[in-house]
């Protein structure tokens, strides 16, 4: 009787060149997160990613050295990840970041920051919270500072002033005289209060407003009352008063005149975003700050009319909403990476 033929044997793969692989796992990184890769790129991605066990076990290190540095600004991540995608552990991520703490750029550009926008101030300021995050500070004064996603600020009251620094992000502002019971006099402090970014300053006069940094603008929002607008280089002999129900930006040169600020000014603080007749790729621009990765949209749908509330602390959940209520479909490289086209 003839012997059982034996079973075939799978064989594993021959293991690559680690090095050549890192450096083939960081390019697709960078690719995927510059935000104009293609359908093809990702779908090329993919099979990359599926064609050999080391592909895998390096995007594995890339996302979580991700998870590591998703607090730390672009400028400082990016070098770094290059630096250590070698990393097998947390403890090799933080070592590739006192590594670049050494060299003396954290130092350097947190005394720049003194002054100006300095690189490394979100990740050094006194409060901060990450992507899709919120926080509420009460102030010695009874003010109350609340940082929305992705904010960083200081505080700092002396005999003078009070004085509030916005690195990034965005915060809302209720002074004192907002919070005040009603059945308790009103002692007003002497003291200016003080939100100060990098284009120029916001004084609060007896309010609630929120105030935004861009990279080169600053937009503010009152809620009550009236805010004085000041930028740094502007021409203007005096403030730019503005009052509720406005909102304005400033650059460094110049205040733009006050317009009615949006149905959804300030509505984050209460976990939603509203949206009253507003294109889907402004919609997705803002649930974009809640979330990690890349959220975008195809052309073709860019400019459909959109109103609802949306859920802030659970984007997937928004998303949801989007596809379920317009004629809309997701497409999901991976939860870092989703694309909104038409159904």
């Amino acid at each position: 009787m003839n012997a059982p033929l034996p079973y075939p044997q799978l064989q594993e793969p021959a293991p690559r060149d680690a090095a050549t692989v890192r450096k083939e796992a960081v390019a697709w990184y960078a690719r995927l997160c510059s935000g104009s890769a293609t359908d093809a790129e990702c779908e090329r991605w993919r099979h990359w990613h599926d064609q050999h066990p080391d592909h895998q076990q390096a995007w594995l290190r890339i996302e979580a050295l991700r998870a590591v540095l998703h607090q730390v600004p672009a400028n400082i991540a990016a070098p770094t990840l290059r630096m250590t995608a070698a990393a097998r552990s947390r403890r090799h991520a933080l070592r590739g970041m006192a590594l670049l703490a050494s060299t003396g750029t954290l130092g350097y550009v947190a005394w720049r920051g003194t002054g100006e926008q300095g690189f490394a101030r979100p990740l050094l300021a006194q409060y901060r919270t990450g992507i899709g995050q919120q926080r509420e500070v009460p102030l010695a004064d009874g003010s109350l500072l609340v940082l929305n996603t992705g904010s960083a600020a200081e505080v700092r009251f002396t005999g003078t002033e009070r004085l509030v620094r916005l690195w990034a992000g965005e915060i809302l502002i209720e002074t004192a005289h907002m919070r005040r019971p009603q059945d308790v006099p009103d002692t007003a402090d002497p003291r200016p209060f003080i939100v100060q970014t990098a284009q120029g300053s916001v004084t609060a006069l007896g309010t609630r407003f929120t105030v935004r940094q861009f990279d080169d603008h600053t937009e503010v929002a009152v809620l009550d009352h009236a805010v004085a607008l000041r930028s740094d280089g502007a021409s203007q002999a005096h403030p730019v008063l503005l009052r509720a129900g406005q909102q304005a930006r400033f650059s460094a040169t110049a205040i733009a005149p006050p317009q009615p600020a949006t149905d959804n000014a300030g509505q984050w603080r209460s976990g939603s975003l509203l949206v009253n007749d507003r294109s889907l790729a402004e919609v997705l621009a803002e649930l974009s700050r809640y979330r990690h990765g890349r959220l975008g949209c195809d052309a073709s749908v860019a400019r459909l009319r959109i109103s609802g509330v949306f859920p802030l602390a659970d984007t997937d959940r928004a998303l949801a909403l989007l596809t379920r209520t317009f004629p809309l479909r997701q497409r999901s490289v991976t939860r870092y990476w989703v694309t909104l086209g038409a159904r």
